[in-house]
């Protein structure tokens, strides 16, 4: 079981993403990304405009190239199949399967009063899988 991060007060969840998909990225490191289904083709194509100096290569897990392209956006709520990845960035509201195949797991809570009970709910589910999860405030 690998270790798990929450990332708590970012005000723009997606852009906060994208960030730090850019610099692991850069680092060589290879992650999957869950979305929640109304927000996957926002994050997809903010992945493609955020920056006008780098290229954040992606694309979602149905696509052909998936298992060569270090990042992969998916909406599916277990991540069993994964688990060649370096790290899980959790942008998803729910509390999914298959993550402790991942050596590392980012949860990216955003500021909303909805977001925080979410946030909290899934820190809860870490805690009965036998997980003490981190947390980082971070204001972006």
């Amino acid at each position: 079981m690998g270790a798990v991060e929450f990332r708590v007060g970012a005000t723009d969840p997606l852009a906060y993403a994208c960030g730090l998909l850019r610099t692991a990225a850069a680092k060589g490191a290879t992650l999957v990304v869950r979305v929640a289904p109304a927000s996957i083709t926002e994050l997809d194509a903010r992945l493609w405009t955020f920056s006008q100096l780098d290229f954040v290569p992606h694309c979602r897990d149905t696509d052909a190239l998936a298992a060569r392209t270090p990042i992969v956006l998916t909406d599916v709520l277990d991540l069993t199949a994964f688990g060649g990845r370096d790290c899980l960035v959790n942008l998803a509201p729910t509390v999914m399967t298959g993550w402790e195949v991942l050596p590392r797991v980012i949860e990216i809570v955003g500021v909303s009063a909805e977001a925080r009970q979410a946030g909290r709910e899934r820190f809860r589910a870490y805690r009965r899988a036998g997980c003490e999860p981190t947390t980082l405030e971070i204001s972006a």
